[in-house]
């Protein structure tokens, strides 16, 4: 289950950073994150870096330690606060594009 919730965390991190960036192309939501603004501003590829990385290294750290409660608690957070972001992606697109 620790595996699958962190294996989660990555493809929602990538899914965030596809439809956040669909979702500023066609101007139908703003970034409300400020250092994810300028970032994207900037360099976009940078704005996808910056997304998957956290997940990304703690996959790669979870690959090398034995889960420990608190990290199953932290993924755990973790998860509930990406399933709320895929929740307000939907929201977005269910009211913008259909």
């Amino acid at each position: 289950m620790y595996r699958k919730s962190i294996i989660f965390l990555v493809l929602a991190g990538l899914a965030d950073a596809m439809l956040t960036d669909i979702g500023l192309r066609l101007q139908v939501i703003t970034e409300a994150n400020p250092f994810m603004r300028i970032l994207y501003e900037q360099a976009y590829p940078l704005f996808y870096g910056v997304k998957l990385a956290l997940p990304l290294l703690l996959l790669l750290i979870s690959e090398k330690t034995a889960p420990q409660n608190y990290h199953k608690a932290l993924i755990g957070v973790a998860f509930i606060v990406y399933t709320g972001v895929m929740l307000l992606h939907s929201f977005w697109m269910w009211n913008s594009l259909l």
